[in-house]
Protein backbone atom coordinates (compact mmCIF):
# COMPACT_ATOMS: atom_id res chain seq x y z
CA UNK A 1 0.00 0.00 0.00
CA UNK A 2 1.36 3.82 -0.83
CA UNK A 3 -0.01 6.03 1.84
CA UNK A 4 0.01 9.55 1.26
CA UNK A 5 0.15 12.46 3.30
CA UNK A 6 -1.08 15.53 2.27
CA UNK A 7 -3.99 18.49 2.31
CA UNK A 8 -7.51 17.64 0.82
CA UNK A 9 -7.11 20.86 -1.35
CA UNK A 10 -3.66 20.18 -2.86
CA UNK A 11 -4.04 19.35 -6.77
CA UNK A 12 -0.99 18.05 -6.94
CA UNK A 13 -2.38 14.79 -4.69
CA UNK A 14 -4.97 14.53 -6.92
CA UNK A 15 -3.35 14.27 -9.86
CA UNK A 16 -1.00 11.87 -8.48
CA UNK A 17 -3.78 9.62 -7.59
CA UNK A 18 -5.60 9.59 -10.77
CA UNK A 19 -2.35 8.34 -12.67
CA UNK A 20 -1.79 5.72 -9.68
CA UNK A 21 -5.07 4.75 -8.87
CA UNK A 22 -5.67 4.04 -13.13
CA UNK A 23 -2.87 1.32 -12.56
CA UNK A 24 -5.06 -0.31 -9.95
CA UNK A 25 -2.55 0.23 -6.71
CA UNK A 26 -3.97 0.60 -3.36
CA UNK A 27 -3.10 3.94 -2.54
CA UNK A 28 -4.39 5.56 0.43
CA UNK A 29 -4.92 9.67 1.32
CA UNK A 30 -4.55 11.21 4.96
CA UNK A 31 -5.13 14.98 4.65
CA UNK A 32 -3.35 16.78 7.88
CA UNK A 33 -6.70 18.33 8.16
CA UNK A 34 -8.83 15.59 9.14
CA UNK A 35 -8.09 13.67 12.05
CA UNK A 36 -6.10 10.56 11.90
CA UNK A 37 -6.70 7.75 14.43
CA UNK A 38 -3.56 6.26 15.47
CA UNK A 39 -4.37 2.97 16.69
CA UNK A 40 -1.39 1.74 18.61
CA UNK A 41 2.51 2.07 18.30
CA UNK A 42 4.05 -0.70 20.39
CA UNK A 43 8.22 -0.76 20.38
CA UNK A 44 9.51 -4.13 21.78
CA UNK A 45 12.67 -6.08 21.96
CA UNK A 46 11.58 -7.74 18.89
CA UNK A 47 9.78 -5.58 16.66
CA UNK A 48 7.71 -1.89 16.02
CA UNK A 49 4.39 -2.39 15.45
CA UNK A 50 2.21 0.38 14.22
CA UNK A 51 -1.58 0.81 13.02
CA UNK A 52 -2.71 3.88 11.41
CA UNK A 53 -6.64 4.18 10.78
CA UNK A 54 -6.78 0.34 10.45
CA UNK A 55 -3.53 0.39 8.38
CA UNK A 56 -0.91 -1.79 9.47
CA UNK A 57 3.12 -0.63 8.96
CA UNK A 58 3.40 -4.18 7.50
CA UNK A 59 0.72 -3.26 4.48
CA UNK A 60 2.67 0.35 3.76
CA UNK A 61 5.26 -0.21 1.46
CA UNK A 62 6.12 3.55 0.40
CA UNK A 63 5.08 6.79 1.97
CA UNK A 64 4.94 9.91 0.48
CA UNK A 65 4.71 13.12 2.85
CA UNK A 66 3.26 15.65 0.18
CA UNK A 67 2.27 18.51 2.63
CA UNK A 68 1.74 18.90 6.38
CA UNK A 69 2.09 15.56 8.52
CA UNK A 70 0.03 13.54 10.41
CA UNK A 71 -2.80 15.10 12.50
CA UNK A 72 -4.08 12.93 16.11
CA UNK A 73 -5.35 16.39 17.59
CA UNK A 74 -8.91 16.59 17.90
CA UNK A 75 -9.77 20.59 17.30
CA UNK A 76 -12.19 20.64 20.00
CA UNK A 77 -9.46 21.18 21.90
CA UNK A 78 -8.76 24.52 20.49
CA UNK A 79 -11.67 25.78 23.40
CA UNK A 80 -8.60 25.22 25.79
CA UNK A 81 -5.64 27.48 23.75
CA UNK A 82 -3.08 26.26 26.40
CA UNK A 83 -3.58 22.56 26.53
CA UNK A 84 -4.03 22.51 22.71
CA UNK A 85 -0.90 24.23 22.35
CA UNK A 86 0.65 21.36 25.09
CA UNK A 87 -1.26 18.63 23.27
CA UNK A 88 0.22 19.54 19.39
CA UNK A 89 3.79 19.89 20.92
CA UNK A 90 3.63 16.54 21.97
CA UNK A 91 2.23 15.26 19.12
CA UNK A 92 4.84 16.90 16.76
CA UNK A 93 8.00 14.93 18.92
CA UNK A 94 5.53 11.83 18.41
CA UNK A 95 5.35 12.79 14.08
CA UNK A 96 8.81 13.12 14.12
CA UNK A 97 9.21 9.64 16.12
CA UNK A 98 6.95 8.34 13.06
CA UNK A 99 8.54 9.26 10.53
CA UNK A 100 12.10 7.64 11.32
CA UNK A 101 9.91 4.57 11.90
CA UNK A 102 8.29 4.88 8.37
CA UNK A 103 11.68 5.81 6.72
CA UNK A 104 12.94 2.63 8.05
CA UNK A 105 10.48 0.46 6.81
CA UNK A 106 9.85 1.50 3.36
CA UNK A 107 10.38 4.42 1.21
CA UNK A 108 9.60 7.83 2.46
CA UNK A 109 9.75 10.63 0.12
CA UNK A 110 9.21 14.03 1.39
CA UNK A 111 9.68 14.96 5.55
CA UNK A 112 7.17 16.28 8.12
CA UNK A 113 10.37 17.25 10.38
CA UNK A 114 12.42 19.07 7.61
CA UNK A 115 9.90 21.51 6.57
CA UNK A 116 9.08 22.19 9.85
CA UNK A 117 13.38 22.96 10.05
CA UNK A 118 13.42 24.43 7.19
CA UNK A 119 16.58 26.72 7.73
CA UNK A 120 17.60 29.24 5.56
CA UNK A 121 20.93 29.61 7.40
CA UNK A 122 21.91 26.49 7.90
CA UNK A 123 21.20 25.82 3.86
CA UNK A 124 22.98 28.23 2.60
CA UNK A 125 26.00 26.80 4.74
CA UNK A 126 25.37 23.33 3.44
CA UNK A 127 25.04 25.20 -0.46
CA UNK A 128 28.53 26.78 0.35
CA UNK A 129 30.12 23.43 1.51
CA UNK A 130 29.52 21.72 -1.77
CA UNK A 131 31.23 24.44 -3.76
CA UNK A 132 27.88 26.35 -4.95
CA UNK A 133 27.76 30.01 -4.98
CA UNK A 134 25.96 32.06 -2.41
CA UNK A 135 25.09 36.03 -1.72
CA UNK A 136 26.56 37.26 1.06
CA UNK A 137 24.36 37.04 3.79
CA UNK A 138 24.25 38.89 6.87
CA UNK A 139 22.12 37.96 10.45
CA UNK A 140 22.79 40.61 12.94
CA UNK A 141 20.91 42.66 16.20
CA UNK A 142 23.11 45.46 15.52
CA UNK A 143 22.53 48.87 13.08
CA UNK A 144 26.37 49.52 12.82
CA UNK A 145 26.70 46.03 11.37
CA UNK A 146 24.00 46.51 8.83
CA UNK A 147 25.41 49.96 7.81
CA UNK A 148 28.52 48.40 7.22
CA UNK A 149 27.82 45.68 5.04
CA UNK A 150 24.83 47.99 3.37
CA UNK A 151 28.14 49.97 2.60
CA UNK A 152 30.56 47.18 0.96
CA UNK A 153 27.89 46.21 -1.44
CA UNK A 154 25.88 47.57 -4.55
CA UNK A 155 22.22 46.85 -3.09
CA UNK A 156 21.33 44.64 -0.53
CA UNK A 157 17.68 42.74 0.78
CA UNK A 158 15.91 41.58 3.36
CA UNK A 159 13.81 38.58 4.29
CA UNK A 160 12.31 36.00 7.12
CA UNK A 161 14.82 34.21 8.80
CA UNK A 162 12.05 31.48 8.67
CA UNK A 163 9.19 32.53 9.04
CA UNK A 164 6.46 35.32 7.58
CA UNK A 165 5.34 37.77 9.46
CA UNK A 166 1.70 37.45 10.48
CA UNK A 167 1.87 39.05 14.07
CA UNK A 168 -2.04 40.68 15.43
CA UNK A 169 -1.05 43.59 17.42
CA UNK A 170 -3.78 46.10 19.66
CA UNK A 171 -6.09 45.59 16.68
CA UNK A 172 -4.64 45.51 13.56
CA UNK A 173 -2.12 43.20 11.94
CA UNK A 174 1.68 42.89 10.56
CA UNK A 175 1.70 41.30 7.45
CA UNK A 176 5.23 40.44 5.53
CA UNK A 177 6.07 42.10 3.09
CA UNK A 178 8.35 39.46 1.47
CA UNK A 179 11.64 40.21 -0.06
CA UNK A 180 12.89 43.73 -0.80
CA UNK A 181 15.55 45.88 -1.13
CA UNK A 182 17.15 48.25 1.85
CA UNK A 183 17.84 51.90 1.27
CA UNK A 184 18.90 54.69 2.91
CA UNK A 185 15.92 55.45 4.84
CA UNK A 186 15.39 52.06 6.32
CA UNK A 187 18.80 52.13 7.79
CA UNK A 188 17.91 55.18 9.41
CA UNK A 189 14.76 54.44 10.58
CA UNK A 190 16.78 51.49 12.62
CA UNK A 191 17.10 51.53 16.18
CA UNK A 192 20.43 50.70 17.35
CA UNK A 193 19.42 47.18 18.13
CA UNK A 194 16.83 44.72 16.88
CA UNK A 195 15.21 41.16 17.22
CA UNK A 196 18.08 38.95 14.56
CA UNK A 197 17.10 40.14 11.07
CA UNK A 198 18.62 38.38 7.90
CA UNK A 199 20.13 40.49 5.05
CA UNK A 200 21.76 39.64 1.74
CA UNK A 201 23.55 41.28 -1.19
CA UNK A 202 20.82 41.70 -4.26
CA UNK A 203 22.28 39.56 -7.14
CA UNK A 204 21.49 41.36 -10.44
CA UNK A 205 20.02 38.62 -11.94
CA UNK A 206 19.14 37.85 -15.77
CA UNK A 207 16.66 35.15 -14.59
CA UNK A 208 15.53 32.78 -11.50
CA UNK A 209 15.47 28.45 -11.41
CA UNK A 210 13.49 26.68 -9.69
CA UNK A 211 13.99 23.05 -9.18
CA UNK A 212 11.65 20.29 -8.34
CA UNK A 213 13.36 17.38 -7.53
CA UNK A 214 12.16 13.76 -7.04
CA UNK A 215 14.43 10.56 -6.03
CA UNK A 216 17.26 12.29 -8.09
CA UNK A 217 15.19 13.37 -10.99
CA UNK A 218 15.64 17.33 -11.70
CA UNK A 219 12.47 19.18 -12.97
CA UNK A 220 14.25 22.96 -13.73
CA UNK A 221 12.37 26.11 -14.49
CA UNK A 222 13.77 29.14 -16.05
CA UNK A 223 11.46 32.00 -14.67
CA UNK A 224 11.80 35.09 -16.50
CA UNK A 225 11.18 37.70 -13.73
CA UNK A 226 13.78 40.35 -14.10
CA UNK A 227 12.01 42.80 -16.63
CA UNK A 228 9.20 42.94 -14.36
CA UNK A 229 9.11 45.71 -11.52
CA UNK A 230 6.91 43.61 -9.00
CA UNK A 231 8.55 40.64 -8.83
CA UNK A 232 12.33 42.01 -9.94
CA UNK A 233 13.92 41.41 -6.89
CA UNK A 234 12.21 37.84 -5.96
CA UNK A 235 9.38 36.42 -8.06
CA UNK A 236 7.43 35.24 -5.57
CA UNK A 237 6.25 39.13 -5.24
CA UNK A 238 3.74 37.70 -7.81
CA UNK A 239 1.90 39.66 -10.91
CA UNK A 240 -1.16 37.90 -11.18
CA UNK A 241 -2.19 40.52 -14.07
CA UNK A 242 0.56 39.56 -15.53
CA UNK A 243 2.54 36.57 -14.65
CA UNK A 244 6.22 35.64 -15.43
CA UNK A 245 7.35 34.06 -18.75
CA UNK A 246 8.12 30.41 -17.49
CA UNK A 247 10.00 27.82 -19.28
CA UNK A 248 12.02 24.28 -19.19
CA UNK A 249 15.50 24.85 -18.96
CA UNK A 250 18.63 22.81 -19.00
CA UNK A 251 21.29 23.07 -15.98
CA UNK A 252 25.00 23.29 -16.52
CA UNK A 253 26.40 19.50 -15.58
CA UNK A 254 28.63 21.18 -13.10
CA UNK A 255 25.82 22.71 -11.17
CA UNK A 256 23.76 19.85 -11.43
CA UNK A 257 26.28 17.74 -9.67
CA UNK A 258 26.92 20.13 -7.06
CA UNK A 259 22.62 20.85 -6.65
CA UNK A 260 23.01 16.96 -6.31
CA UNK A 261 25.65 17.02 -3.70
CA UNK A 262 23.73 19.86 -1.98
CA UNK A 263 20.46 17.29 -1.76
CA UNK A 264 22.55 14.36 -0.22
CA UNK A 265 23.95 16.40 1.82
CA UNK A 266 20.94 17.74 3.20
CA UNK A 267 18.89 14.82 3.63
CA UNK A 268 16.18 15.54 1.14
CA UNK A 269 15.18 13.30 -1.29
CA UNK A 270 12.39 15.80 -2.99
CA UNK A 271 11.57 19.39 -2.30
CA UNK A 272 11.81 23.13 -4.41
CA UNK A 273 15.29 24.40 -4.68
CA UNK A 274 15.73 28.16 -6.02
CA UNK A 275 18.67 29.37 -7.81
CA UNK A 276 19.71 32.65 -9.67
CA UNK A 277 21.74 33.35 -12.77
CA UNK A 278 24.02 36.42 -12.73
CA UNK A 279 24.20 38.77 -15.80
CA UNK A 280 27.51 36.60 -16.11
CA UNK A 281 25.80 33.63 -15.96
CA UNK A 282 27.26 32.61 -12.49
CA UNK A 283 24.60 30.93 -10.40
CA UNK A 284 23.31 31.28 -6.87
CA UNK A 285 21.74 28.87 -4.63
CA UNK A 286 18.90 31.30 -2.91
CA UNK A 287 17.03 28.39 -0.52
CA UNK A 288 14.94 24.90 -0.60
CA UNK A 289 11.59 23.98 0.43
CA UNK A 290 11.37 20.46 1.32
CA UNK A 291 7.24 20.72 0.32
CA UNK A 292 7.73 22.58 -2.79
CA UNK A 293 5.20 23.21 -5.46
CA UNK A 294 4.53 20.99 -7.89
CA UNK A 295 1.62 21.75 -10.19
CA UNK A 296 3.00 25.35 -11.65
CA UNK A 297 6.11 24.15 -12.78
CA UNK A 298 5.16 20.76 -13.93
CA UNK A 299 2.43 22.58 -16.30
CA UNK A 300 4.37 25.43 -17.66
CA UNK A 301 7.15 22.79 -18.73
CA UNK A 302 4.96 19.94 -19.40
CA UNK A 303 6.98 17.35 -17.63
CA UNK A 304 4.05 15.67 -16.22
CA UNK A 305 5.68 15.38 -12.50
CA UNK A 306 2.37 14.18 -11.03
CA UNK A 307 2.86 11.06 -13.80
CA UNK A 308 6.20 9.98 -12.75
CA UNK A 309 6.10 10.37 -8.68
CA UNK A 310 2.50 8.03 -9.23
CA UNK A 311 4.94 5.67 -11.07
CA UNK A 312 7.22 6.12 -8.52
CA UNK A 313 5.41 5.70 -5.72
CA UNK A 314 3.64 2.16 -7.66
CA UNK A 315 5.96 0.38 -9.15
Amino acid sequence: MVLIISDSQDVTTDEILSWGLSKDHSILRMNFSDVTSLDFLKISNENTDLSLSNIYLDNISKVFIRRGGLNFTNKGFREFPDLYKYLKKEEDSLLKSLEIILANQGVLFGSYQSEVENYKINHLTIAKSVGLKIPSTLVTTSKKEVLKFYKSHSEIITKDIRYPIRVKMDGYTINSSGTFVVTDHIINDMHDTFSPSFFQERISKSYEIRIFFFDNLFYPMAILSQNDSSTSIDYRNYNRKKPNRNVPVLLPESIEEKVKAFISKSGLNTGSLDLIVDQSNKYYFLEVNPQGQIDWLSKNCNYYIEKNIAENLTQ
